[in-house]
C-alpha cells in the first residue's frame, strides 16, 4: 500500500534549477513511509513531485530539523519537461545551499546538451565537476565528445568552464586545450563570437574575430577587428537599439587599410575602403487602433565597390549604385498617404551630379467606396515628386488619376459588365533648362469589360474558366509637345520623365486550370492574352502573352512566352523547371529578354541567362548541390557554386567552393576579376562554429 506525505518545505535548486523550489509544496509516494524524530523515511520506488518537478528514487531520508535531505539508488529528477538529471547518490543542505552528487548525468532538453561527471559538488550558484563528458550527439557512442578533467558551472549564467579540455571525434582526439568556456543556452552575453579564419593567394591569411558587447536588453554593439597578412587590417562597428516594442536601430560602420605593397600591385583607386550604413524602423508612431503607420529610415555610403569585399561576412558585390531613402505612411480604413525620399549615389562615376536625386515624392490614395450603391464606385490618386540634379534636366511632376467605375451582374450571374472611366491628368514643370516646355497631359479612358467565371467538374477533375474582353477607347483633351512618349524615340533628355500614353486597345484573355476532384491540387494553369492596337483606324496585333504551367508529383515545368507583332519578334521568353523526388532536386531557370527601338523595331539589348541548381541528397543527413548563373550572350558563367554540405543532428560541415565575377575600383578600365572562394563551416552543434575561407582571383 502506497503511503503519501505533504513536504511544504523541501529544497532550494534541484542540481541545476535556476529557480528555487523552497516553497513549493512537494507530495512524496513511496511504499514504506516513516517518521521518527522529525527525520522521515522513505524507501520502495518512492516518487516526489510537485508542479515543477518530477523526483524518483529507491530511498529517501529527509531531516526536517537540520533540512537535510539525502536519496540513493537510481535518483531521476525531471524539471519542467527540460531538463533531466540521473545520479545514484545526491546530498543537499537546504540551509547551506549545497549539494553533493556522484555519479550524475543531465540532459538539457531545451539546449540538447548532456554531460555527466564522476563526482560533483553544487554551491549555491557554482556546481564543480570532476572528470566529465559533455555532447550534443547521442549519448551512446556519440559523434564528437569533451573531456574534461575539472569544470565549473553557473545555474544562474548558465555559462561553464572546463580545463584540461580534449575534443574527441568518435575516440580520436583532435584538440587539446587547457581551457574552454561557452554558455549552455543562448542567452544574449557579453564575449567573443565565432571566428573567421582564411587565406587568399594574394591577401595571405585572414582573420576576423567578433567581440560582442550586451550591456542590457534594449541594445547591443559588436566590435570586429580584422586583418588580411598581405593586404592590410580593417574595423567594423555594429550597433542595434530598440526604443520601443516597435522600432529598431541598426548602425554599421566599417574602414579598411591598405598596404601600400597591395595598393600598387592591384592598381586600386583608393588605399582605404569606408561605409557606413543606418537603417531605422519604426511602426505605431502617430498611429492608433483603427490605422495604421510606419518609418523608415536608410542612410547608406561607400567611397567604392571594394568595401564590400573587405568586410566581415559580406558579400561581394557587381553593383555599384546605392540608395539612401527615408519613407513613412500612413493607412486608415479609407485613406493611405507616404512621403519618401530617395537619394542615389553612383560609384562608378565622378560625382553625382547627373544622378537624378528624389526630394521628394508624395502619394495619397482614397480607397475604393460606393458612389450611389455598391455597383457603382469611384477611388482618387494624387501623387507630387520633385527629381533634381545638377547637370541635366529635372522636373516637378504631379499625377491626378480617378477612376469611376460601374459594375453589374447579368443573365443570373452567368456574365458580368464593367464599365470603368479613368480619368489621368499629368503635370510636368522641367527644372534647370530653358529649351524645353512645360508638359500639361491629360486623357480620360473608356474601359468595357465583359468577363465570366465557370466552373465544370468532371468524374476525376474540376475545370475552371475566365473569359474577359476588354475595350479601351481614349481621348486625350491636353497635350504639348515636349514630352517623351514611350512609344517612340524622342528627346532623350526627357527619357526619365516619360509619360506613357494610353492606346484605342481590344484585349481578349483566357485563363482556365484543372484540379485534382479529390485533393483539389491545380494540375494544369493556362493563361493567354491577345492585345489589338488601333492603328490609323484599324485594329491590328500587338502582343501575345501565353503562360503555362503544369504540375507533376515531383514539381512543376512553367512558361511564359510574349510576341510582338509590330517587331515580329519573341521579346520574352521564360523556362522554369521544378524536380524534386526522394533524394533528387532540380530547379532550372531560362530567360530570354529582348528591348527593342520604339518605331524601328529593332533590337536595343538582348539578355539571355540560364539558372540552375541541382543535386541529391544521400545517407539522410549528407547533400550534393551544384549552382551556376550562366550568360548566354558573352558565353560567361557569372557565377557557380559546389556545395557538399553534411548536417548531422548535433554536428554539421558546409563545404563550398565559389566560382564568381567580382567588381573592383581601380585606375583602368579593367575593373572586375574573377574569384574562387573555398569555404569550410564546421560546426559541433550548441557548442562551437568554425568558418575557413581561402582565396583564388583572376583578372578578368
Amino acid at each position: 500500500m502506497y503511503k503519501f506525505f505533504l513536504l511544504t518545505i523541501l529544497v532550494t535548486n534541484f542540481i541545476f534549477a535556476q529557480n528555487s523550489i523552497k516553497d513549493e509544496k512537494i507530495q512524496i509516494l513511496a511504499k514504506n513511509l516513516e517518521i521518527k524524530n522529525d527525520i522521515i523515511y522513505a524507501s520502495g520506488e518512492v516518487v516526489a513531485y510537485s508542479a515543477n518537478y518530477y523526483i524518483t528514487a529507491n530511498r529517501l531520508i529527509y531531516d526536517k530539523i537540520n533540512q537535510k535531505l539525502e536519496l540513493f539508488d537510481d535518483v531521476n529528477i525531471i524539471q519542467n519537461n527540460k531538463i533531466v538529471s540521473y545520479s545514484q547518490y545526491i546530498f543537499i543542505d537546504v540551509e547551506k545551499d549545497i549539494t553533493s552528487f556522484k555519479p550524475m548525468f543531465m540532459l538539457d532538453n531545451s539546449n540538447k546538451i548532456w554531460f555527466n561527471a564522476k563526482n560533483g559538488l553544487k554551491n549555491k550558484d557554482y556546481i564543480d565537476l570532476k572528470n566529465s563528458t559533455l555532447s550534443s550527439c547521442d549519448c551512446k557512442n556519440p559523434a564528437w565528445r569533451i573531456n574534461f578533467s575539472s569544470g565549473d558551472f553557473n545555474t544562474t549564467e548558465q555559462w561553464i568552464n572546463t580545463y584540461n579540455t580534449t575534443l574527441y571525434l568518435q575516440d580520436i582526439p583532435i584538440f587539446y586545450t587547457p581551457y574552454f568556456g561557452f554558455p549552455t543556452d543562448e542567452t544574449r552575453r557579453t564575449g567573443l563570437l565565432n571566428p573567421t579564419i582564411g587565406y587568399s593567394d594574394s591577401e595571405g591569411i585572414i582573420y576576423a574575430q567578433p567581440i560582442y558587447f550586451a550591456p542590457t536588453l534594449n541594445y547591443d554593439f559588436e566590435y570586429i577587428p580584422q586583418i588580411r597578412y598581405n593586404r592590410g587590417h580593417g574595423h567594423t562597428l555594429n550597433y542595434r537599439y530598440t526604443d520601443s516594442l516597435y522600432s529598431n536601430l541598426s548602425v554599421e560602420a566599417g574602414i579598411f587599410y591598405e598596404k601600400n605593397e597591395y595598393f600598387r600591385e592591384e592598381d586600386l583607386t583608393n588605399d582605404k575602403h569606408y561605409g557606413f550604413d543606418l537603417e531605422y524602423k519604426r511602426s505605431k508612431l502617430f498611429s492608433h487602433n483603427d490605422s495604421s503607420d510606419g518609418l523608415l529610415l536608410k542612410y547608406f555610403d561607400i567611397n567604392d565597390v571594394d568595401y564590400f569585399g573587405t568586410q566581415y561576412n559580406s558579400q561581394s558585390s557587381t553593383s555599384s549604385y546605392l540608395e539612401s531613402k527615408f519613407k513613412y505612411f500612413y493607412n486608415t480604413n479609407d485613406l493611405y498617404a507616404d512621403v519618401e525620399i530617395n537619394i542615389y549615389n553612383d560609384l562608378s562615376a565622378d560625382n553625382n551630379d547627373a544622378v537624378l536625386q528624389k526630394l521628394p515624392e508624395v502619394n495619397l490614395h482614397k480607397y475604393s467606396s460606393g458612389l450611389l450603391n455598391d455597383n457603382l464606385t469611384t477611388s482618387l490618386n494624387i501623387s507630387s515628386s520633385r527629381e533634381t540634379r545638377i547637370v541635366g534636366v529635372g522636373a516637378n511632376t504631379t499625377n491626378f488619376y480617378i477612376p469611376i467605375g460601374y459594375h453589374q451582374y447579368l443573365f443570373d450571374e452567368f456574365l458580368n459588365f464593367s464599365f470603368v472611366e479613368d480619368i489621368t491628368y499629368t503635370n510636368i514643370a522641367y527644372t534647370n533648362s530653358n529649351h524645353y516646355t512645360d508638359v500639361n497631359y491629360g486623357e480620360n479612358n473608356h474601359i468595357f469589360s465583359l468577363y465570366s467565371n465557370l466552373i465544370k467538374p468532371y468524374e476525376k477533375y474540376i475545370h475552371t474558366t475566365n473569359v474577359d474582353i476588354t475595350y479601351t477607347d481614349t481621348n486625350q483633351f491636353e497635350k504639348l509637345d515636349d514630352m517623351y512618349d514611350t512609344s517612340n524615340s524622342n528627346t532623350s533628355d526627357l527619357s526619365s520623365f516619360a509619360i506613357g500614353q494610353t492606346k484605342k486597345n481590344i484585349s481578349v484573355s483566357l485563363d482556365q486550370s484543372f484540379y485534382n476532384k479529390t485533393t483539389l491540387k491545380e494540375i494544369v494553369n493556362h493563361k493567354i492574352n491577345l492585345s489589338y492596337d488601333d492603328t490609323t483606324n484599324s485594329y491590328e496585333k500587338n502582343k501575345l502573352e501565353n503562360d503555362l504551367t503544369y504540375h507533376y508529383d515531383y514539381g512543376s515545368l512553367s512558361n511564359r512566352l510574349i510576341y510582338d507583332y509590330r517587331a515580329k519578334k519573341m521579346t520574352t521568353s521564360s523556362t522554369t523547371l521544378k524536380f524534386l523526388k526522394d533524394q533528387y532536386f532540380v530547379n532550372m531557370y531560362y530567360t530570354n529578354i529582348i528591348v527593342t527601338v520604339p518605331d524601328t523595331f529593332k533590337i536595343k539589348d538582348e539578355e539571355k541567362n540560364l539558372n540552375l541548381n541541382l543535386g541529391f541528397s544521400f545517407a539522410k543527413y549528407y547533400k550534393i548541390s551544384y549552382k551556376e548563373n550562366y550568360d548566354l550572350i558573352s558565353h560567361v558563367s557569372e557565377s557557380k557554386e559546389y556545395i557538399f554540405d553534411i548536417n548531422e543532428k548535433c554536428w554539421g560541415i558546409n563545404f563550398k567552393v565559389i566560382d564568381s565575377i567580382v567588381a573592383t575600383d581601380t585606375t583602368t578600365n579593367d575593373d572586375s576579376y574573377r574569384q574562387k572562394i573555398l569555404y569550410l563551416e564546421f560546426n559541433l552543434k550548441q557548442l562551437f562554429l568554425f568558418n575557413q575561407e581561402y582565396k583564388l582571383k583572376k583578372r578578368e
